[in-house]
């Protein structure tokens, strides 16, 4: 089915789940969208109702919502551990989906959705929101064009700042992980998107005693993901003190040029070595040097974490997933990459609980 957007609201989009911190960003991206309205929102934790007051919606049952005919599309939002079970549901229930990512606890739950976008049909799209940088677009662009020559070796480091990995949302029963599972997906997403699924990984998941939080889980992470043609390095910090993600670079090293993106503030940089069709030396950008902070603060319906402020990854990704829903265009991040992911962040785990071993992935 197709909706025409034009000047009146016809499409409508509302919430399963409201506990994660992005679900305020997406809620006022769809807010702002010209021919989406919402159609209220549904959880079962007490901070519904401050969330509804704070951002103008309607409180009601989950039952209500997937029985609504003008509900064409839900955000779902809750813990982890209900994420695979309510987008489920809702797929049944004819609905598009816009699932806060990882979409689920591992595997398990990734697998299920999988089948359910088979059995249903259904547009399914994973909120991989920082995949959305004009960098990363550029990086995508320059690989496929053969411009960097032969890419032998990746590295990309990410991080998790504001001090996320010692809060609850990190640290969820039947989790794999903490801020690597919960934060470092957006990397391995980036990753994927660019060199698609390595054959095996060996991986090193480190806790120091005494150093940080002793309730947290990982501190930090080394991982190397193995191709045929390269070789992808990944290191991950739980604690960066920075509060946008300036350090989450990714840097592809080819026999004919090098080229460096970080998401926000978005910039890259790429170097040339004058055989490629490009003259000899640096070409840099950046989209801007004063993004508006990623998490601004916390609020009466996001106590634990700040809320995300900066708009501009989550217009682009409701534009995204619009567009599938109104073409039927393939999903921008289908089920599969969301499995995909779980799978490479299950088998960094598996060799760091064997030191280091390969483990191997299958298709």
């Amino acid at each position: 089915m197709t909706y025409a957007i034009g000047t009146e609201p016809t499409i409508g989009v509302a919430c399963l789940g409201i506990t994660h911190p992005h679900t305020s960003g997406r809620v006022k991206a769809f807010q702002r969208m010209t021919g989406a309205v919402m159609k209220g929102a549904y959880d079962d934790s007490p901070l519904l109702d401050p969330f509804c007051e704070a951002l103008g919606l309607e409180a009601r049952t989950k039952e209500e919502i997937l029985a609504d005919p003008e509900v064409h599309a839900v955000l779902i939002h809750p813990k982890s551990y209900l994420m695979a079970e309510w987008a489920i549901e809702a797929l049944k229930a004819g609905k598009a989906v816009l699932c806060e990512k990882p979409a689920g606890r591992g595997s398990m739950d990734t697998i299920r959705l999988v089948e359910a976008v088979e059995e249903t049909g259904g547009l399914f799209q994973v909120g991989y929101c920082w995949r959305y940088a004009p960098s990363v677009d550029k990086m995508q662009e320059v690989l496929q064009s053969g411009r960097l020559g032969k890419v032998l070796q990746v590295r990309a480091h990410a991080g998790c700042s504001h001090d996320e990995a010692g809060t609850s949302h990190m640290k969820q029963p039947g989790d794999i992980g903490g801020a690597l599972y919960v934060i470092g997906c957006h990397t391995i997403d980036r990753l994927l998107l660019h060199f698609g699924m390595p054959n095996s990984v060996n991986a090193r998941v480190t806790k120091f005693a005494g150093q940080m939080d002793e309730t947290a889980r990982e501190d930090a992470a080394g991982a190397v993901l193995n191709y045929d043609d390269k070789i992808i390095t990944l290191d991950f910090m739980s604690w960066d003190p920075l509060p946008w993600t300036e350090n989450w670079d990714m840097t592809a090293y080819g026999t004919e040029g090098v080229m460096s993106s970080r998401p926000l503030p978005a910039s890259y940089k790429i170097y040339d070595s004058g055989r490629n069709g490009y003259q000899e030396g640096w070409t840099e950008w950046n989209e801007t040097s004063f993004p508006e902070i990623w998490a601004v603060r916390k609020t009466v319906y996001s106590p634990e974490l700040a809320e995300i402020g900066n708009p501009v990854y989550f217009d682009r990704e409701a534009e995204k997933f619009v567009n599938s829903l109104c073409t039927g265009a393939p999903s921008n991040v289908p089920a599969t990459q969301a499995h995909n992911i779980n799978l490479i962040l299950e088998a960094l785990f598996e060799s760091s609980a064997q030191k280091g071993s390969e483990v191997l992935l299958t298709p």
